[in-house]
């Protein structure tokens, strides 16, 4: 009996195994797409280098306007853009021009919530840190510090255009914090609120929009002065927030009757965290409270985000994340008084109030 001709793509159809035919994915596939994730993490670093993102949101772009624009070799970059497109980053139309959609959007320059500094940051000067993972692993030191010869914090002061970088990328992560934290915490009756580490003020401006009477402090990094001041100005909050340069492991602004640190000692050791809750400490008032924004690991050994971030801890800065059993021994080691955690809509940030009896 005579059958139809199959063509290639009617072959290539029916031999697909989709998730609807089948639910178990074979533990040999499920490693290999483990083991090759980061080809999508440097495909999409490609795009944010290349600012594809925010030449898209202009309108849909040809391949020869996108290679032309990003002085590239344009059957290469159709590659690349293809492989973005089949995991749901930017879209081809009928047309063959390319699109930004809803997961492309993200990697958008100065958009609230931008992920573009965060690809660059994590796929750029982390990146090498993560190949020496085994060095950590095998000696307890730090793997970025192993092969720049310099801490992380040491080399951004050096590299002044990644550190002002990698701030950004702190900035479209906060977008996430404020979404989680402002919903869940009541901040109406705080006078002066310092931001300990607080960037370029964008968390500590939003709390203040919640409370038009309070005014801030942002205490970080003088390198970072330029840009938190831009950004308060922007924001409008010149008038009732300012920023005081210094280094949290020699002291903190003293005024406030409520203090904030988000996502601060995660970056540090049990002992370094502990001199910065101590200089903070001293800071304070009897009464006033500190609201340090982290995550909260469970006990058990069950799926948690913050156990990946944990591993990122120990090779670039030699940090951790902690349970709730840590956090409450770190803090009351520094003389505080764990008040609660309250759980947000993201398990990777829990808003610790502690107090200072």
């Amino acid at each position: 009996m005579n059958t139809p001709k199959q063509t290639l793509e009617t072959m290539q159809t029916e031999t697909l195994i989709t998730p609807k035919e089948h639910d178990f994915t074979p533990p040999p596939v499920q490693m290999i797409q483990m083991i090759t994730g980061f080809w999508t993490s440097c495909c999409i670093y490609a795009a944010a280098k290349l600012n594809i993102a925010d030449m898209l949101a202009a309108g849909p772009k040809t391949l020869n306007d996108l290679a032309e624009k990003t002085s590239t070799h344009a059957p290469s970059l159709y590659r690349l853009m293809r492989a973005l497109c089949s995991v749901g980053i930017f879209m081809e139309n009928e047309k063959g021009e390319f699109e930004i959609n809803a997961l492309g959007s993200t990697l958008q320059s100065d958009i609230p919530g931008s992920m573009k500094s965060m690809a660059i940051a994590q796929l750029g000067d982390h990146f090498s840190a993560w190949g020496n993972l085994l060095h950590s692993i095998k000696t307890g030191d730090i793997a970025f510090d192993n092969l720049h010869g310099m801490t992380i914090w040491k080399y951004y002061e050096t590299n002044p255009e990644d550190g002002a970088n990698f701030a950004k990328a702190m900035s479209g992560l906060t977008q996430g914090v404020i979404m989680n934290i402002l919903p869940n915490y009541d901040f109406s009756s705080s006078k002066t609120i310092v931001d300990i580490g607080g960037g370029n003020g964008a968390l500590l401006c939003a709390v203040l929009n919640t409370n038009p009477t309070a005014k801030g402090i942002v205490f970080d990094e003088a390198y970072i002065q330029g840009q938190a001041n831009a950004n308060i100005k922007e924001l409008g909050m010149q008038e009732r927030c300012e920023f005081n340069p210094g280094s949290f492991f020699d002291s903190i602004p003293t005024g406030g009757d409520l203090y904030m640190m988000k996502m601060i000692l995660h970056d540090w050791t049990d002992a370094q965290s502990k001199q910065i809750l101590d200089n903070t400490y001293k800071s304070m008032k009897s009464g006033n409270k500190l609201l340090i924004i982290e995550s909260v690991i469970s006990e058990r050994n069950i799926p948690h985000p913050g156990k990946l971030m944990d591993i990122n801890m120990l090779a670039m800065t030699g940090g951790r994340e902690r349970t709730g059993k840590e956090w409450k021994s770190l803090i009351e080691n520094s003389g505080f008084k764990l008040n609660q955690i309250i759980p947000t809509f993201s398990p990777m940030f829990s808003i610790i109030e502690v107090e200072k009896e």
